[in-house]
């Protein structure tokens, strides 16, 4: 899952609600919005997850979902994808469910898309630096379940 941290994050973050999951997404997802293909697809490379990247923002709109958790944006419905260099100073929420090895993270570790084809954040290796966007490790919470308190840097 994925929240702003802050309610005026709303009037400023880039959107692009025109393209279509290439495959079955959730909230919190790092994805690529295409708008030639019209395809969302999260980072399948390095040098794609290094760029300009958007987070899954779907407001769960399926009165048929009774749990939050399943929730899920399928395979060929439209993306709300939030650009989150747009975002950079500001704090965001993630749930445990969209970021590797949760139990690992502490305070100031910084994570960056996953360059396989998961669309979840990692804990940055040595070269966070060739990343436009990065989320910095504020705090865990109780988001979902179990979640995290970041703040975009770009």
């Amino acid at each position: 899952m994925f929240k702003f941290g802050t309610i005026g994050a709303y009037k400023q973050v880039r959107n692009n609600p025109r393209c279509k999951a290439s495959v079955d997404l959730v909230p919190g997802l790092a994805v690529i919005p295409n708008d030639s293909s019209g395809n969302a697809f999260p980072p399948g490379a390095s040098s794609t997850a290094k760029g300009d990247v958007y987070v899954v923002g779907n407001i769960i709109d399926k009165p048929e979902i009774r749990n939050k958790e399943d929730f899920k944006v399928l395979k060929g419905e439209y993306v709300l994808a939030f650009n989150l260099a747009d975002l950079k100073g500001l704090p965001i929420e993630l749930s445990s469910d969209v970021v590797v090895d949760y139990d690992a993270l502490v305070k100031d570790d910084v994570l960056v898309p996953a360059a396989d084809k998961s669309g979840k954040w990692v804990k940055a290796g040595d070269d966070v630096a060739e990343f436009k966007v990065s989320l910095k490790v504020l705090e865990k919470n109780t988001f979902g379940g179990k979640g995290l308190y970041l703040t975009v840097q770009a």
